[in-house]
Formats: C-alpha cells, sequence, structure tokens
C-alpha cells in the first residue's frame, strides 16, 4: 500500500473483467479538485442525491469538503475509472477494526447497465475483508431503490436487524438494514478474492 506526505493511505485496485480495465484509486486533494465539477454534477442529480443527505445543490467545494471529512473519520474513498474514464465514486465509512459501512454511486449515464457497479462493489469488498481484515460490512438502501438493493443481494447482503445494523441507519429514514460478513463475501466471490490487485 503506497503512502504519500497526506494523511491519508494512497490506495488503488485493478481488475480486468470481460476484456475492461477497472481501477479504484484513492487520489490526492489536487485530483479530487480537478474532478469535483463531474462529481459535483452527479451528485446533484435526483437518483443519487440521497448519498449526500438529499441535497441537489452542492457545489465543489461541498464535494472537496465531503471527501476531506470522510477520510478525516477513518473512511477510504475511491475515484472509479472503466478504460480510464471516470464513471463515479465509492467508499468505505464508519470504518472500525471490524466493520464498515458502504456506499457507492456510478455517476456517468453512458455507462450504467453494464455491471459496472457490481464489479466495482467486488473489488471494494475485496479489499475490505481481505486486505483490512473487516469482518462485516453494513448497508441501508432506501426501501423504494430496488436496484441498490437487487446490486447489494448480488453481492450476498441479507436483512439485518441487529442493533449494531440499525445503529447505522438514520432516525426516521425508510431504509432496509442489511449486513454481509466475510465468509459469506469470499465464498461467493472467488475469483476476484484471488484476482483484485491491490497497490
Amino acid at each position: 500500500m503506497k503512502e504519500s506526505s497526506s494523511s491519508f493511505p494512497h490506495t488503488t485496485l485493478a481488475f480486468a473483467r470481460s476484456g475492461r480495465s477497472f481501477v479504484a484509486t484513492e487520489v490526492d486533494d489536487a485530483t479530487l479538485a480537478q474532478h469535483a465539477r463531474q462529481l459535483r454534477d452527479w451528485y446533484n442529480a435526483a437518483e443519487n442525491a440521497s448519498m449526500m443527505g438529499g441535497a441537489t445543490d452542492l457545489d465543489d467545494t461541498d464535494v472537496r469538503a465531503f471527501v476531506r471529512e470522510l477520510r478525516a473519520s477513518g473512511g477510504r474513498w475511491f475515484l472509479l475509472f472503466v478504460d480510464d474514464t471516470l464513471v463515479g465514486d465509492m467508499d468505505l465509512r464508519c470504518v472500525t477494526e471490524h466493520s464498515a459501512e458502504f456506499a457507492i454511486m456510478i455517476g456517468a449515464t453512458t455507462q450504467k447497465g453494464q455491471g459496472l457497479g457490481a464489479t466495482f462493489a467486488t473489488m471494494l469488498h475485496v479489499f475490505a475483508f481481505r486486505d483490512l481484515g473487516l469482518e462485516r460490512i453494513y448497508v441501508q438502501p432506501k426501501r423504494e431503490n430496488v436496484r441498490v438493493q437487487r446490486l447489494e443481494r448480488s453481492l450476498g447482503y441479507t436483512p439485518d436487524d441487529s442493533p449494531e445494523a440499525l445503529s447505522h441507519a438514520d432516525a426516521g429514514d425508510d431504509v432496509i438494514t442489511m449486513s454481509i460478513s466475510a465468509d459469506t463475501f469470499r465464498a461467493g466471490h472467488a475469483e476476484a478474492w484471488a484476482n483484485v490487485d491491490v497497490s
């Protein structure tokens, strides 16, 4: 894992699938600034706004502040590239020694429906479980967001009403709390477990 003079790790995840190159990378502040406008536009789209607390009027500064705050709290934030084209971002948040929350956004509308979210999500779960040694990851999809639920179930997530899972949901939100264990994920994703490269 590469470290820089910045206060956060610079990790890159790489995976080849169906003849395409998938790269997720933690970037420095200058690179984040270069892509902040595109991320802002994606975050402000109605279908993605729930990731940012429902806001649809974020600016570039808000995007950079979100990433800084996530990193300062121990989160891991990645830009996503397919064949060198930026398509979205994903992160691990609320990271502890044993667990984390997961979120992903494929913002490039021309790239949606191609399984990119599933591939990048798989890569991040390999990193979280295999390389960070986490034991469980939690998600809280909106009850009406069937598309996100489908993605998470394809990874192996199942409903979880434990106190720990419920603690990750914001009060009053109409969500489904779900989680996946390291053992369950590894059993269902042997190819990715063996082949996702982390540097």
